[in-house]
This record gives structure tokens, C-alpha cells and sequence, in this order.
């Protein structure tokens, strides 16, 4: 395309000047780590969660509630569950120190808890003696042809419980900075040169309308993505701070295992976001008359991505596949399923080509009324 690379400089440069660039990729994000490692420091130690008791759940199995004994002062009691254990074991009721028995499959009974805690160690031992006694009670005296197996050991903080808090906080972390970046910078690329007076000057030059449009939106999108990755890096320091000083890690970064194919595939679908919200930023652009009225018109856009970012941090399992045809919120999603491990290639793929046919419709949009009167005028 005739012109774009000499427009894509331009509106970078023009972006660089701004003086809420300083603020906003500097000032603003060690100011939120300052308060965020602040208010941390307010949060309960590390491993002195000041639980009131120790619970062993079992799950495919009747029971009643009942008291086994106690440790360090503490009751420990067994309880039967009816959730999914997956979903239970994301809950807020399971505690780093409880253990989970899945009596589903008497082939295999698993056993879930953390291998990093004391308590859940001996719980977990505790565990495995009373599966082997109520197999010998419940099902060798009425099934005396089932044979028991084996006993599935797995320590839940491995990777998929390790990422469960960065995958609830990614979308939020990388959504929020990222739409308040592209509301800010989008709005100058045409309002503001309506403001300066030059827009007229820039409809009459011999660049294609397709350049000039591309390269305020590529600017738009690269120093938007830079500006999230800054948040982010700063979230990684805060979350090594948290863990220096021992207090409860806010960030969710603490622990976390992520692969290279993982990272280029958030960082692809961070990309294809970037693009269509900076796509939809110069497009409001194209209808205010100048830079404050552009940023007041895309409040809803951003106000409706923060909503979805958050929505997504309440969600457990897995989600329908027409959840997957949501914008926004289905790249929230993604984040998490990639996190999670647990991403689906038609899921995958589904987000993807959304992504892309939304930038191409709004890109034609853009295009369309970059000529009429009404953006002239």
C-alpha cells in the first residue's frame, strides 16, 4: 500500500509527543504496583491462612458429615460432596490444606491435595488408608468380584492449579490497559487533526485512503500492545515482591507454568484484539469534531470490555461453544482455557476467525465513512 509506511511513522511520532504518554506507560503503572503491593501487605501470610477447620471431601461415595480427630487444635471432618471435582476444587470452599477423594471410578480412586502443605500431606496419607478400609466395608462385602485397583495420588498445585488465578486476572489485566490505551491515542488519529486543523490537508494528499486509514490504526495497535506488556512485566515484578516479602501474592503470577507455544498464542489472539479495538477507535474518531469528545464517545466500548473481562473471572469448567461467538468475552475465554490447558482447537479457531471478520467488517466501515460528509463536516 502506497504511503502506509511513511503514515505509520508520522502517527507514531505524533503519538510519541503527547505528554499523557509519560504518565500513562510510566507514572500511572508503578503507581498501581506501589498500591497493589501495598495492599497485599494488609492480606494474611503465606501459610497462615487462619482456617477453622480440615475437611476430607469425598465425591461418588455417601456419606454423612462426621468428625475424625483433630490437628494442632483444628477438627478435621469428612464430608460427602456433589459437585464436579474439578469445579469444586476451584471453589473458594477448598482450602490449600484439605484433600479431595474421587470414589468415581473404584478402578482408580484419585486423591487430590497439595503436596506443599503439611497438613494436606498427612490428610492425604489419612486418605489413603480409609479408601482401602471403605473398599474392604462397602464394596469387597456386596462385590466381592471387584477388585481394587490402584489409588491415584495427584498433587493439585501442579500447572492447572498454579495458573488458575493468573488465568481469572489475564483478561482483565491485558483488556483493561489495553481499551484505556486505544481510547486515548485512537482518539487524536482524525479528531484530532480536526482539532489542529490539518484533517482537510491529510483527505487531499495523494496517499490512499487505505494507508492513511492502516497506518493510524498500526500505530494505534503497536504503541497500545507495548503499553499492555508494560502492565503486565509490572504485575510479574509485583508478584516477585509479594513473594520476597511472604505475603499472599495479588498478581497471580506466583508459581506459574506456562509453555512457549502457550505465551505465542496469548500473545497472537492479545494481537488480533488489539487490532479490531484500534480499528473501532479510529472509527469513532472519524465522527467527533476533536480528542476529548472522541475519548468521552468510546467510554462505552471500554466500559463494556472491562464488564466482559470481569464476567469471565466468575466463570468455572468449561463454557458452552455459543459462548465462544461473544465478542470480547470469548477472548477472555481463550486466555483462560490456554492457561488452564484445557483449549480447544475448534474453540480456538472459532475466536480467531470472529476476531478477524469483526476487523474486516469495522475496517470497511472505516473506510466507508472516511469520505462521506457527515466525517467532513
Amino acid at each position: 500500500m502506497k504511503g502506509l509506511g511513511k503514515i505509520f511513522h508520522h502517527e507514531m511520532l505524533k503519538i510519541l509527543k503527547e505528554k499523557a504518554l509519560l504518565f500513562g506507560f510510566l507514572i500511572l503503572p508503578v503507581m498501581t504496583l506501589f498500591l497493589t503491593v501495598g495492599l497485599s501487605l494488609l492480606q494474611p501470610r503465606t501459610g497462615q491462612e487462619q482456617n477453622s477447620s480440615y475437611t476430607m471431601y469425598f465425591y461418588g461415595i455417601s456419606m454423612e458429615r462426621n468428625n475424625i480427630g483433630s490437628i494442632d487444635d483444628k477438627q478435621i471432618w469428612i464430608e460427602e460432596i456433589k459437585e464436579d471435582p474439578e469445579v469444586f476444587m476451584n471453589s473458594d470452599k477448598f482450602h490449600s490444606c484439605d484433600v479431595l477423594v474421587d470414589f468415581s471410578d473404584i478402578d482408580c480412586v484419585e486423591i487430590y491435595y497439595h503436596e506443599s502443605d503439611s497438613v494436606s500431606n498427612y490428610m492425604k496419607m489419612s486418605a489413603e488408608s480409609f479408601v482401602r478400609q471403605s473398599f474392604d466395608q462397602y464394596y469387597k462385602t456386596q462385590n466381592p468380584g471387584i477388585l481394587f485397583r490402584s489409588v491415584q495420588v495427584e498433587d493439585i498445585t501442579l500447572k492447572e492449579s498454579e495458573n488458575r488465578m493468573i488465568a481469572m486476572l489475564l483478561p482483565y489485566m491485558l483488556i483493561l490497559p489495553l481499551t484505556a490505551n486505544i481510547a486515548n491515542f485512537a482518539a487524536d488519529t482524525v479528531a484530532g487533526d480536526k482539532q489542529r486543523g490539518t484533517f482537510y490537508q491529510v483527505m487531499l494528499s495523494p496517499v490512499p485512503p487505505i494507508s492513511l486509514i492502516m497506518g493510524k490504526i498500526l500505530s494505534v495497535s503497536l504503541i497500545s500492545l507495548f503499553s499492555s506488556g508494560i502492565y503486565i512485566g509490572i504485575d510479574v515484578v509485583g508478584s516477585k515482591i509479594c513473594e520476597s516479602m511472604g505475603t499472599k501474592d495479588v498478581f497471580g503470577f506466583a508459581g506459574v507454568h506456562v509453555t512457549v507455544p502457550q505465551v505465542m498464542l496469548i500473545l497472537l489472539y492479545a494481537v488480533l484484539l488489539c487490532y479490531l479495538f484500534s480499528n473501532l477507535g479510529v472509527l469513532i474518531s472519524l465522527f467527533c469534531k476533536d480528542a476529548g469528545q472522541a475519548q468521552t464517545a468510546q467510554l462505552p466500548v471500554t466500559l463494556a470490555c472491562t464488564l466482559a473481562a470481569m464476567m469471565s473471572m466468575f466463570r468455572f469448567g468449561m463454557s458452552p461453544v455459543t459462548h465462544y461467538l461473544i465478542p470480547v468475552y470469548n477472548i477472555c475465554l481463550i486466555f483462560q482455557d490456554l492457561l488452564n490447558a484445557r483449549a480447544k482447537m475448534e474453540n480456538m479457531l472459532m475466536v480467531a476467525l470472529s476476531l478477524l471478520v469483526l476487523s474486516v467488517l469495522v475496517l470497511i466501515t472505516t473506510l466507508a465513512s472516511y469520505k462521506s460528509e457527515r466525517v467532513r463536516t
